[in-house]
């Protein structure tokens, strides 16, 4: 909510303009994403053509990239916490969309690597800004659940990028489906930069004297035992999930024979309707029966994603329709938490900490979930192939899901504390956000 210079907590935005706003904002935050999923499917050819190991195609989908995605967060967030949002989410999508275009030129290892990093360098201004606006935009708790929900439809939007990879792909080649993809990244950060208001600098609102240091950030998330079990298990949930994610394709085409067409095209319906599925679930089952229930939302998320190892379980040693078929169940799991805990994070600390708070989660998460969890598959992989030979990578993967059942645990134990560390911000901030 934003304060006024009478005191007052107001939203001057009406209902048709926070719509477009959200809709902007999910865009870009999609465009920001569609490379993550190309990447994906482009692994097998670039692997051919640069003559790269397993080792070396979880370092591009890992460490390479999440290394600056994560540590670039917090100085971005750090701006984003009183800047304008707008124009800092414009500049990240500008350097992301030339940077993902440039990859034209890219010839041997170092070059893909480098455009990697730059690329996590780009991608990494895109959400705390963006997440920090819906917060203002959206300040009702049900109504930000929904926002929230929305926005991170962004992420099954994006799996296009394996559909559209896939075809460029084949035809083209994946250089230029790196080229095609950034073009769009310079026309979203264009149109957020000319349409969107930043709500600070509406007439009569006033910001708070001095920025809260990111020491008394960082000690006000880690106090708090909701937020520092969230955190945990959210690590661990990203080293599964992102460590997975860029293996799909490869395990799918290695296992069970299919081709990069059929891959794409599966992978583009899978992850796409599981995940928006879960999310909007997620939202509706939060808003329609635990409205004001923090721990029940916590604890349905956990039972949620308790069925994550089963499932991988069934993905990696049943047939082919038995693991394209459990996929969905999956990304319906790993949709169903993020509103409800993405909103409850942005209630556990004031707005002037906001975006700083959720990058020193993404920082920690991105950093050991998506710079370790693609490595780590890919180097287990490499060491049992002389044992295990076409089914290293099966094992590899099967070995990193076992963690969900740790963050599902993670969450269980957040659903204790939530309703005391709710109430102790409302008691310091009886009049801040809700």
């Amino acid at each position: 909510m934003i304060e006024a210079a009478d005191g007052t907590k107001q939203n001057p935005f009406s209902r048709p303009y926070k719509r477009y706003v959200l809709s902007v904002l999910t865009l870009v935050l999609t465009v920001s994403y569609l490379d993550t999923s190309l990447i994906t499917v482009l692994l097998p050819p670039m692997q051919v053509d640069l003559s790269l190991s397993d080792a070396q195609l979880g370092l591009l989908t890992g460490l390479a990239f999440a290394l600056f995605y994560a540590t670039l967060g917090i100085p971005i967030a750090r701006w984003a916490d009183r800047g304008d949002r707008t124009l800092i989410a414009s500049l990240a999508l500008t350097l992301w969309g030339l940077t993902v275009s440039a990859s034209l030129l890219i010839s041997n290892f170092w070059q893909l690597l480098l455009s990697r990093v730059a690329a996590g360098v780009g991608q990494s201004g895109c959400f705390p800004p963006i997440y920090s606006l819906v917060g203002d935009y959206f300040p009702e708790p049900r109504e930000r659940t929904r926002a929230l929900a929305i926005l991170m439809l962004a992420q099954p939007l994006s799996s296009i990028g394996y559909l559209l990879g896939s075809w460029l792909a084949a035809r083209y080649g994946w250089r230029l489906a790196l080229f095609a993809v950034g073009l769009p990244g310079l026309l979203s950060g264009v149109l957020l930069k000319l349409t969107l208001r930043e709500p600070r600098r509406q007439p009569g609102v006033v910001m708070p004297g001095g920025q809260v240091s990111l020491r008394v950030v960082l000690m006000t998330i880690w106090r708090q035992r909701s937020y520092r079990r969230l955190l945990v298990a959210m690590v661990l949930l990203f080293v599964v999930g992102q460590g997975l994610n860029p293996w799909y394709a490869a395990f799918l085409m290695r296992n069970h024979g299919m081709s990069a067409a059929e891959v794409g095209g599966s992978l583009t319906v899978i992850i796409g309707v599981g995940l928006c599925c879960g999310s909007m679930l997620g939202s509706y089952v939060t808003n329609r029966c635990f409205s004001g229930n923090e721990r029940g939302q916590m604890r349905l998320s956990a039972l949620t994603l308790a069925l994550l190892f089963p499932c991988s379980v069934v993905f990696l040693v049943g047939s082919k329709w038995q693991a394209l078929t459990v996929l969905l169940l999956i990304q319906i799991s790993f949709g169903f938490f993020i509103g409800p805990t993405l909103a409850l994070l942005q209630r556990l600390v004031s707005s002037d900490m906001r975006a700083t708070a959720i990058a020193a989660l993404m920082l920690a998460a991105n950093l050991l979930g998506m710079g370790v969890g693609p490595q780590l598959v890919g180097v287990l992989s490499d060491l049992a192939r002389p044992a295990l030979g076409v089914d290293s990578l099966r094992y590899s993967m099967l070995a990193i899901s076992a963690l969900s059942s740790f963050a599902a645990w993670g969450f269980w134990r957040a659903g204790e504390s939530v309703q005391h560390d709710l109430k102790a911000v409302r008691t310091h901030h009886s009049e801040g956000e809700p």
